[in-house]
């Protein structure tokens, strides 16, 4: 029998002894200590939140010194709450008790321990380890200092230094884990089925978790990880603390499962698994239109907005110029649908042109989210980042769309980090992250795009002191867009139209963009801004060797920071991959931050002319 558990079996047999015979005399004799006075202490851990909170059988207790001076030495113990007939009794006021009689406690107490001790003992216990606490009832933790001058605590008080607390089972603790291809999954416990995706060959992926074990005010006591394990049973792989994300790891064939398991510190154990096919992508057709673009059926007086049908003829025209294309076959609308496209249809195209809106019902923002490493467990869609891996097999891309306040690419960008302009490398989890957290170099703007900063014309603003003010009316809207022939990729494209000029309509008299010196805002807000100069110097960065614009937007205003700013760009990193299919060619996607049906519709299809005979189609 432990030490522990046979004072908890002798406490029993005091308490009955000294009920009500005057056992409340304060222990006298050598080293008795002084009742009168001493160190205050409250508990810290778990923190205090009323009521009668639910722990493990296996819990955590720390504390703290409320006293200028800390004590010299603590001690404490945990009971089930009995009352002075060794009766189990939730009725008992047992704070009360060990307040007026002290001395009917004294056989519970541990041993004196160092306040400062180096190991940690006099600031935090494990209770339960040697089943001290029984599962169902209600138990109290006592935690009491001693100071240099033989003072002890005298008072004990449920909000401070005594937890009054009921012990429960947890089916374990929640495990969230990421990965920046598949998205988010959650599992509890170890009764959750293999979560199951399919991906093409060659596929890189990393993943990386975090435990949560607060909801029952438990901690996380280590991970372990691995892939195809062949028998659970067997598997005698240690927990560590440390292990927090997988190495990276790519599949040709078969079926792989990844094995993630966590531990609290009572010994609950919650297993992820999630189960990876490789399957073949044919990409036997050429070009796949997703209509991801949500537009009012009716019109839209002031052009603020093309209608549903005046968005599907202008890129439907588009592309229409590629052979073979066929509007039968090879659109996709995600409203109609209700989901982004499968990663099987994905997988039949060599060349994709995906246009987006703002709308909560497009699916770009789902398949383009990120999730930092140092927020795991926020939600998100299970949508896996069809661009990415899409890219990642030499397929070609042309993305364009709406692209103010959150939309484009700053939808990687949870809801409340989308305020501009914003550093993806160390801002993926807010401002001023001072790359705490600089898991935004995995994210789709960074890593494939090749993006370090992200602007808008119109968005939320950051005050920082050194931020220039930031204006729409006649300063920082858009004009127009010319071709950025100092870059060697653009160069190369010569064929593609000098300017990019907004529609007469859009910019007339009466109309929302309208450029008239009495219109507001005065020139075109849709636009997302990509590594502007001003910021780049501000926090001391330079552009990616990847980073090619194809144009620089003309502000209404030649003192605008936005000024000759890249609004489009090339999309470079896997330019020189052959997709592995009849008829692939090595080429680069392109990126517009804007809706180019704004834009004069010669010009736009000159770019597709241009585009498409590079693409092969």
């Amino acid at each position: 029998m432990s030490e522990r558990m046979a004072r908890y079996i002798l406490v029993m047999l005091v308490l009955l002894a000294s009920a009500g015979c005057g056992s409340d005399t304060a222990p006298t004799g050598p080293g008795a200590p002084d009742t009168i006075g001493g160190p205050s202490l409250t508990i810290t851990w778990p923190p205090y939140e009323g009521g009668i909170p639910k722990y493990l059988q296996v819990t955590r207790f720390s504390w703290s010194s409320n006293n200028e001076q800390p004590p010299v030495d603590i001690r404490y113990f945990a009971t089930m709450l009995v009352d002075t007939n060794g009766i189990y009794n939730t009725a008992f006021d047992l704070v009360g008790d060990i307040n007026e009689n002290p001395a009917r406690y004294d056989t519970l107490w541990s041993d004196w321990l160092s306040y400062d001790a180096a190991d940690g003992s006099g600031r935090t216990a494990i209770i339960g380890e040697e089943g001290e606490l029984t599962y169902g009832r209600r138990h109290y933790f006592f935690v009491q200092g001693r100071d240099e001058d033989d003072k002890v605590t005298t008072t004990f008080e449920r909000e401070t230094n005594a937890r009054h607390f009921t012990v429960t089972y947890s089916r374990g603790p929640a495990l969230y884990i990421a990965e920046r291809v598949l998205a988010n999954f959650m599992f509890v416990g170890t009764s959750f089925r293999p979560e199951e995706r399919t991906l093409p060959p060659g596929i890189s992926l990393s993943f990386y978790w975090e435990g949560d074990a607060g909801q029952y005010s438990s901690e996380i006591a280590g991970y372990r990880y691995g892939w195809d394990i062949l028998s659970l049973e067997q598997w005698d792989a240690p927990f560590e603390t440390g292990i927090t994300r997988s190495s990276p790891a790519a599949f040709h064939a078969g079926i792989h499962t990844l094995t993630i398991e966590t531990i609290d510190i009572a010994g609950n154990i919650t297993r992820g698994q999630i189960t990876i096919e490789i399957v073949p992508w044919e990409m036997d057709r050429d070009l796949l239109l997703v209509d991801d673009y949500f537009a009012a059926s009716y019109p839209v007086p002031d052009l603020s907005s093309p209608t549903e049908t005046e968005h599907d003829a202008f890129w439907t025209s588009i592309c229409s110029r590629a052979e073979g294309f066929d509007e039968t076959i090879d659109i996709y609308d995600t409203y109609s649908q209700s989901r982004a496209p499968s990663i099987d249809l994905i997988g039949r195209y060599r060349n994709i042109i995906w246009t987006y809106s703002i709308e909560s019902a497009n699916r770009w923002s789902r398949v383009v989210e990120f999730t930092p490493e140092s927020a795991v467990g926020i939600s998100r869609d299970e949508t896996p980042n069809l661009i990415s891996i899409f890219l990642q097999k030499g397929g070609h891309l042309w993305t364009s769309g709406r692209s103010d306040q959150g939309g484009g690419l700053a939808a990687v960008l949870q809801d409340e980090h989308r305020t501009f302009p914003v550093d993806i490398r160390c801002e993926i989890n807010g401002l001023g992250g001072n790359c705490d957290d600089n898991s935004g170099i995995a994210s789709l703007p960074y890593r494939d795009y090749c993006v370090t900063v992200i602007d808008k014309v119109a968005g939320h603003f950051r005050t920082d002191f050194s931020m220039p003010s930031r204006t729409l009316s006649h300063h920082d809207v858009l004009r127009s867009a010319t071709r950025d022939d100092g870059d060697p990729v653009t160069a190369g494209f010569p064929g593609l139209p000098a300017t990019l000029d907004l529609r007469d309509e859009v910019t007339a008299e009466g109309s929302f963009f309208c450029t008239d010196s009495l219109c507001s805002p005065g020139g075109f807000t849709y636009v997302e801004v990509y590594d502007p100069g001003y910021w780049l110097s501000r926090i001391a960065a330079a552009s990616r060797y990847c980073f090619h614009p194809v144009y620089r937007m003309t502000a209404a205003s030649p003192s605008s920071v936005l000024d000759r700013q890249t609004v489009a760009l090339w999309v470079t990193r896997y330019d020189d991959i052959v997709p592995d299919a009849p008829g692939g060619v090595a080429a680069p996607s392109i990126h517009f931050g804007l809706p180019l049906w704004y834009f004069r519709h010669e010009s736009v299809d000159s770019i597709a002319d241009v585009v498409f005979e590079r693409w092969g189609i």
